[in-house]
């Protein structure tokens, strides 16, 4: 599979993001590489289904933390286009 997503690409790091405690910062990042893995997966899935293969599925996520940590990702994301507040609840 493909490891770019155009989704993904608009940032790689949050070294710029100099106010964060050592906590938040891990957290954070941790949310982050969880969003781009999920989107990354489900992006390479959505082209595999267009291509007529219906396999594999879409992400299943492992527990309840890798959820909060994409949500956290995902939050991060909506930040960076400028949407404020974004929540999404499932």
């Amino acid at each position: 599979m493909s490891t770019s997503c155009g989704l993904c690409t608009c940032f790689t790091s949050l070294s710029n993001i100099t106010s964060l405690n050592y906590k938040q910062k891990k957290e954070y990042t941790t949310g982050w590489e969880t969003f781009r893995r999920v989107e990354l997966y489900n992006s390479n899935v959505s082209t595999l289904h267009g291509q007529g293969n219906s396999r594999p599925g879409y992400w299943q996520f492992i527990n309840s933390t890798e959820q909060t940590d994409y949500k956290i990702g995902q939050s991060l994301f909506f930040q960076y286009l400028g949407f404020s507040n974004t929540v999404q609840k499932n």
